[in-house]
């Protein structure tokens, strides 16, 4: 697992989550997507896929369904959210290594009357292309009124 000590690239993770995070609690965002491109080809080597799903909505916003919820414990919800960080850590066991330097897109699928800040644009869907690629749906993770699907598609070097 890689982690930044580039306070540059710290700080735009952190608008974007924050962005991220508002467009859930809105029920504004359907899927995410992280992008990994190579800086020399301009391909997409790996395709990170987040479908989220709105199991319940009785017209309340989601952080306000979130911190009432009572239909599932957060010992269990924090137990989904472990065994999907091991099947994602674990991904490094079959994922191809990246070779070269590489840059990350996020593109966020969300609905179309959403009001998108000024510094996001819109973007192609970053899909792997070729003929060698592979794709892995894992475990989904299940709230009271959110599911999570996540899927990595990613090319198979030739």
């Amino acid at each position: 697992m890689l982690v930044s000590i580039d306070e540059e690239v710290l700080n735009y993770i952190s608008r974007i989550m924050s962005q991220i995070k508002r467009w859930i609690y809105s029920d504004i965002i359907s899927k995410l997507v992280i992008a990994l491109v190579s800086k020399e080809t301009g391909d997409v080597t790996e395709r990170w896929r987040f479908d989220i799903h709105i199991t319940k909505n009785d017209g309340s916003d989601t952080k306000s369904i979130i911190s009432s919820s009572k239909s599932k414990s957060t010992k269990e919800i924090q137990r989904e959210i472990q065994a999907i960080t091991r099947q994602i850590t674990a991904s490094v066991t079959f994922l191809p290594e990246l070779s070269g330097p590489h840059t990350f897109n996020v593109l966020v699928y969300a609905n179309p009357n959403c009001k998108v800040p000024t510094d996001w644009d819109d973007s192609d869907a970053k899909n792997v292309g070729g003929k060698s690629v592979e794709s892995v749906k894992f475990k989904t993770l299940s709230t009271s009124y959110h599911s999570v699907s996540t899927f990595v598609t990613y090319k198979i070097p030739e």
